[in-house]
């Protein structure tokens, strides 16, 4: 899909050696990395899982993702599949690592075989580290949803990330609550028994000035996969009198919509905290892992009453808001406190990543943009492809803008720096040395 032009070539050369902040990920380290010795199973972790679901496996990807079926048990159902979906974006980090991890040029049953031998285990610490070491990966913001003990253990100062890992705190536990016992997991990390609403919101601020003196770079707010992200500005006595309900009575719980006004009162408030103490916050827009989402209930220009409310936070909004290009860079230009983030577009619709990075350099401040961010949970090896994959993307986007002479080269290659380095350590306050090429 590259542009093989003199430019795109030279813009090419030049980021292979940018440095590079990863501003989303889910992996949490060596000791979790996961490890599998079957060819398969290993090589369509992540992404591509769902895209072989929409080709027709639905029945048959947890067998294909089990490590302990053997290769040629495996091979006819993947063959078909593979067939069917190896042209998407999710598809070519798998060919990414087949290329360049393995030497693989065509998929194979006798290549799967004869890759056994060689498949990678980053679980030992210094071979994890060398492996971003060779991507250039200086910094990665790490949301660990998946892992709720090392959150835990992480807010309770048992748990060191890896050196170069920064937490973003996870909020939605904190405000969709529908139920005592919800409330009591979270108060029981701070020793507390809360009574009141008042007393809950006071043990929140305990606990994200805990993870900021644990040096969290941020919050993460996913909540677009379990409601939709319009976010009302409800008044206090209604989120009182819901939150009372629960309190009061153990085994009483709130259905939904039912608690949406006390979710909504609970966010509003972290958003207020997050004001006081200057933590930005990342906010998940458009499309959703899996299957069988509705994207209706994430789109981001739902979240305008927010953005206009909360105008000493600073957010983040991910993913290219895919498919809604326009309402993300409509959001992007119109408010000073929001910023875009190309986590995981760039695999999800490369071309859509090309065109909407060019867009972003007619319409809103470069100095807005954030590059990168792999959002992989299981394997360092899938994000260093999909990174692979965004710069011949940001290469392809500068290329266009140069040769139609919007800017020159030497413009073009800062712009690329700041995308992928200097904006994200600016707005989440990294304190790395800014980059000048």
């Amino acid at each position: 899909m590259s542009p093989r032009s003199d430019t795109f070539e030279a813009l090419r050369s030049d980021l292979a050696d940018f440095p590079v902040i990863d501003t989303h990920e889910h992996t949490a380290g060596p000791e979790h990395y996961p490890r599998c010795d079957e060819p398969i199973a290993a090589l369509i972790q992540g992404y591509v899982r769902s895209d072989l679901v929409s080709a027709g496996g639905e029945g048959d990807v947890e067998m294909l993702a089990d490590c302990s079926v053997a290769t040629r048990k495996k091979w006819p159902i993947f063959r078909k599949l593979w067939a069917r979906t190896e042209h998407t974006g999710y598809a070519h980090v798998t060919k990414w690592i087949l290329k360049h991890q393995y030497g693989v040029e065509t998929l194979s049953l006798k290549a799967l075989e004869s890759i056994k031998p060689k498949l990678a285990d980053l679980s030992d610490p210094k071979g994890y580290e060398a492996y971003l070491d060779k991507h250039n990966i200086k910094c990665r913001l790490v949301d660990l949803v998946m892992f709720p003990q090392i959150r835990r253990d992480f807010l309770a100062g048992k748990h060191k990330l890896p050196p170069r890992d920064r937490l973003m705190i996870s909020l939605p536990e904190l405000h969709s609550i529908r139920s005592f016992e919800q409330i009591n997991e979270i108060t029981q990390r701070s020793g507390r028994c809360v009574t009141s609403l008042d007393e809950y919101l006071e043990v929140l601020g305990e606990q994200l000035d805990r993870y900021l003196k644990l040096a969290a770079a941020g919050a993460k707010d996913q909540s677009a996969y379990n409601r939709g992200i319009a976010y009302d500005n409800p008044p206090k006595a209604r989120a009182d009198e819901l939150f009372n309900r629960i309190i009061a009575d153990p085994r009483a719980s709130l259905g939904w919509p039912e608690a949406k006004p006390l979710d909504d009162f609970i966010f509003g408030a972290l958003m207020r905290l997050a004001r006081d103490k200057q933590i930005p916050i990342q906010l998940h827009t458009g499309h959703m892992a899996g299957i069988r989402n509705d994207i209706a209930k994430t789109r981001a220009v739902l979240l305008t009453k927010v953005l206009e409310l909360h105008r000493d936070v600073n957010f983040d909004l991910f993913h290219g808001n895919w498919p809604y290009a326009g309402d993300w860079l409509y959001l992007g230009k119109n408010y000073p406190n929001v910023h875009l983030d190309c986590c995981w577009v760039h695999i999800i619709d490369p071309r859509y990543a090309r065109r909407v990075l060019a867009d972003s350099l007619v319409t809103v401040p470069h100095s807005k943009i954030h590059g990168f961010g792999g959002d992989y949970l299981d394997s360092i090896m899938h994000a260093a492809g999909h990174l692979a994959i965004a710069k011949d993307n940001i290469a392809a986007a500068l290329t266009e803008m140069v040769d139609s002479g919007w800017m020159d080269a030497a413009q073009a290659r800062q712009v690329a720096a700041d995308w992928l380095f200097n904006n994200p350590n600016e707005f989440f306050k990294l304190g790395f040395e800014p980059i000048s090429v």
